[in-house]
């Protein structure tokens, strides 16, 4: 076998059962006629790094996800960890562990049911299918996530409005959305911490400030809630650009265009309109979608442009008060849109690009 040979991997999360419960006498599973329930995802690691994860299934004991990833250059015989969770709003509970070696199927999809384990005692057992086969090294070598990016959309309904009874454009205004983008750590490496020089942050963030440790942790609150998982949550996976433009309905709201917030940390992107009800009285709206992180590794605002031959066009920035990320990391970040989304026309620009402000004050304007 040559050095340089290594594999790609289709893993494929299918179900669990008999796993521990995170929650006791709760709402939910008294409704099932239970006494207990879990709202599990699976958490996946590769070679000691964490790359993805499955989507919560809410109150059960036995969840089915049915859900594939990919990875290519992953060395024979890595260990691949599953981390089973327990999702909750006050931190997720840990459920149990299950590993397994990756090794060459010859193209051939093999099931695995893995015993869990949980303190060194038996805690269910989860399914899982895995098709590989040996293939040459690309790039660097190092371990590269492929395929599908999976997404979440949070509809938020701190407004006191009942979702049901939301207009089509209400629930875009109120949505919040997490996609899990891959290979964000390798692409853009730096991290970039929160801007000392705007004092509006310095309250939550300078150990100066003695009211920062409680502005901080209801941020984190906050975040916790617009993020959500539940009957509301709507998950799916994206192909290419033309996925991601019609997941956002092209940037357009009542039929003019939006502008959105972001932030990127290494766990995803997060976003949602600019202008959305559930930042009424933020101090920072990048804060809020990074989870009051003192660093992210990238934030800034975002439009979608419909050019002349009718494509539309990414244009994203580095337009954030709370992080203000540099302009010298704007190719890597046009880098991690272009890995990601097969075929996306994208462009990154620097908050203060002239042409830019016109097209953002435009937006403002319609809105007005």
């Amino acid at each position: 076998m040559s050095e340089n040979a290594v594999l790609d991997v289709e893993l494929e999360i299918l179900s669990a059962k008999d796993i521990a419960a995170g929650d006791y006498f709760n709402m939910k599973a008294a409704l099932k006629g239970c006494v207990a329930s879990s709202d599990a995802y699976a958490l996946i690691e590769v070679a000691d790094q964490r790359v993805a994860w499955t989507r919560p299934i809410l109150n059960t004991l036995e969840p089915v996800w049915n859900e594939k990833f990919y990875f290519k250059n992953v060395k024979p015989d890595t260990l691949c960890t599953l981390y089973l969770l327990d999702e909750d709003m006050d931190g997720d509970d840990a459920l149990g562990q299950t590993h397994f070696s990756a090794t060459n199927t010859d193209n051939t999809e093999t099931t695995f049911e893995l015993p869990i384990t949980r303190n060194d005692t038996e805690a269910g057992t989860i399914v899982v299918k895995v098709k590989s086969h040996m293939t040459s090294v690309i790039g660097d070598g190092k371990l590269q996530q492929v395929g599908p990016v999976h997404f979440s959309i949070h509809v938020s309904i701190t407004s006191g409005l009942l979702t049901q009874n939301m207009t089509e454009d209400g629930k875009l205004q109120a949505s919040a959305y997490h996609l899990q983008m891959h290979n964000i750590s390798q692409i853009m490496p730096n991290d970039h911490e929160w801007n000392k020089n705007y004092p509006t942050i310095q309250k939550i963030f300078s150990p100066d400030h003695v009211e920062s440790p409680a502005l901080r942790t209801a941020i984190v609150t906050e975040h916790a809630v617009i993020y959500r998982h539940g009957a509301t949550t709507q998950y799916g996976q994206l192909e290419d650009g033309s996925d991601f433009f019609k997941l956002i309905n092209y940037g357009q709201r009542s039929d003019k265009p939006v502008l959105f917030t972001y932030a990127i940390t290494s766990t995803g992107w997060y976003f949602s309109e600019t202008g959305a009800s559930f930042f009424k009285d933020m101090l920072s709206k990048h804060m809020l979608h990074a989870n009051a992180a003192f660093s992210v590794k990238y934030a800034g605002e975002f439009h979608i442009k419909k050019e002349h031959c009718g494509r539309y066009k990414l244009l994203i920035d580095n337009n954030s008060g709370t992080y203000a990320p540099p302009k010298e990391d704007l190719p890597k970040l046009k880098e991690l849109f272009e890995n990601n989304f097969a075929g996306i026309s994208v462009e990154a620009k620097d908050r203060n690009d002239e042409e830019l402000k016109r097209s953002r004050q435009e937006i403002l304007d319609s809105w007005a």
